[in-house]
């Protein structure tokens, strides 16, 4: 349904960038499950179940913890951060929603995806955190 607007976004990065995008939600979406979030959803077409959305908006993964808060993420790779003029709708979508909202990005760039949620004063809403790659 609405998964054609996740790959409308992820149109703007280039085939290196898509693939280490997918690399990288594969092995959040390994982490979640070893953690134990269950109803796990992500946005990959080798994955059985893939997030619905909310609204326009798809995020890249959706599961429960296990006290029954659902965890909202995404994604973000150094290139989209300053591309990307819908990051801020969809982050806010999933931030008024009452879910733990998590953003991943790349070392590189954490300060400016930072800087980017503050300056968005979502900071104490939206959780930023930096993957290895």
């Amino acid at each position: 349904m609405n998964n054609d607007l996740a790959h409308d976004r992820d149109a703007m990065l280039d085939e290196d960038d898509r693939r280490r995008k997918e690399r990288l939600l594969q092995a959040w979406a390994d982490d979640l499950d070893r953690k134990g979030f269950s109803d796990l959803q992500v946005n990959l077409d080798s994955f059985p179940v893939k997030p619905q959305g909310f609204g326009e908006h798809v995020p890249d993964i959706v599961a429960t913890r296990k006290d029954g808060r659902r965890l909202v993420g995404e994604i973000w790779l150094c290139e989209s951060l300053d591309k990307d003029d819908r990051m801020f709708s969809r982050a806010m979508s999933y931030a008024y929603r009452g879910d733990i909202v998590m953003l991943l990005v790349p070392f590189d760039c954490l300060d400016a995806a930072e800087d980017l949620v503050r300056e968005w004063s979502l900071s104490s809403e939206i959780f930023v955190q930096a993957i290895l790659e």
